[in-house]
């Protein structure tokens, strides 16, 4: 909120450069120094630019400027309703501004409603303890509470979560971190759609990784080159990302990039920045000091780390190095070679892969596609009987 009623402008999400993802609309003389701050941290924490406002509006008391562009670049937005958030005019009014933005988007933006020690009925206005704080609002702004009256009913029908006194405030915290990066898809990697035989591998993979225990688990994925690897490593990754938050980095053709000393000291700034920050990255000179940085950050995070194409043992210790790992770590490493996978302290899961029943399919579409009318194309596809695995 304006008027120091919210927390301070985000600077730090501002730092990571492009727009706001995230706008936090709450009151802060209820919030500002408990949920909302824990909230907003373990946003940031998780890599989103988040915005939270506690600027002085002017005198002329609009919404306009860094607080109104905020509203209308933002994806997500959060309303933490709470006791006297409705005796806030700039509560309500951003407000207004967010379900208009959302009513625009085609579904492109959302809203999560948190209520605070507040139930949806006061939101809804069906208890005293809204409408008469409207009541006051309409004597002093006539022209604007239908407006507020219409967001607060229209907020209320979006499934939200509601903390009470005796919940975990960390556990909804953490709850509302995993929908909004699963909403953002921030590290999503990208992959072919429609992919056929996938299912069946993801689940095996996953439920080797198993992120319910607390150990650590590297599972080494290896086979001929070209037969699905990178991609089975990427749906899984996407499939994990909202477990590890920021802390997850994906590093691609690695056997390609670590063929120079430079390369190896490019993927060690990578795989620093996607867990920490760029600046943390910034300082490594030599590959030698990457892997002291990088052995200190991954003993005291929980990571999901990929290497994609590795090619040999060194390139594994190089870029998770022998420290000890974070319980609840998961490494994913692709490969053509089994070798490199054998050996190491920890034990390692090995999957072997066999060619994607996709892959055959789009290879026979080059072939025929170019002759065919595309729906007798489709049927071939989904008719061609292929078992591989």
């Amino acid at each position: 909120m304006a008027n120091s009623e919210a927390g301070s402008s985000s600077d730090a999400a501002r730092a990571l450069g492009g727009e706001y993802q995230v706008f936090l609309n709450f009151r802060g003389s209820d919030t500002r120094y408990g949920f909302t701050d824990f909230l907003y941290h373990g946003l940031v924490d998780a890599g989103v630019r988040v915005f939270m406002d506690d600027t002085e509006l002017s005198l002329g008391e609009v919404i306009g400027g860094n607080l109104l562009r905020a509203i209308n670049n933002s994806m997500i937005y959060i309303p933490i309703f709470s006791q006297n958030y409705a005796s806030s005019k700039w509560c309500l009014r951003e407000l207004a501004h967010i379900i208009d933005n959302v009513s625009q988007s085609e579904g492109k933006k959302s809203i999560i409603p948190i209520f605070f020690r507040v139930k949806p009925e006061d939101v809804k206005l069906k208890t005293p303890l809204y409408s008469d704080a409207l009541l006051e609002q309409k004597k002093l702004f006539p022209d604007e509470v239908e407006a507020w009256t219409k967001a607060l009913v229209k907020v209320d029908e979006i499934k939200g979560r509601i903390v009470t006194e005796d919940q975990s405030q960390a556990m909804i915290v953490k709850l509302v971190v995993e929908r909004v990066l699963e909403e953002l898809k921030l590290k999503q990697r990208l992959v072919p759609e429609h992919l056929v035989g996938l299912d069946d591998r993801v689940k095996h993979l996953t439920g080797l990784l198993d992120v319910n225990h607390h150990d650590v688990r590297f599972i080494g994925i290896y086979g001929m080159g070209g037969i699905g690897k990178t991609t089975v490593a990427k749906v899984v990754f996407n499939e994990l990302l909202r477990h590890f938050g920021k802390c997850s980095s994906f590093l691609e053709n690695v056997r390609e990039k670590m063929s120079t000393e430079d390369g190896i000291v490019q993927l060690q700034k990578k795989l620093l920045s996607d867990i920490v920050d760029s600046r943390s990255a910034g300082g490594i000179q030599d590959v030698e000091q990457g892997m002291r940085q990088i052995g200190e950050v991954l003993s005291t995070k929980k990571v999901l780390v990929v290497l994609d194409d590795a090619d040999n043992k060194d390139h594994i210790k190089r870029l998770i190095g022998n420290n000890s790992l974070h319980l609840g770590s998961r490494i994913i490493i692709t490969t053509r070679n089994k070798t490199i996978l054998q050996g190491r302290n920890l034990k390692m899961k090995l999957y072997r892969m066999r060619c994607l029943r996709w892959i055959m399919l789009l290879h026979l579409s080059f072939f025929v596609g170019m002759h065919l009318e595309k729906p007798f194309h489709r049927m071939i596809i989904m008719r061609f009987p292929v078992r591989l695995s």
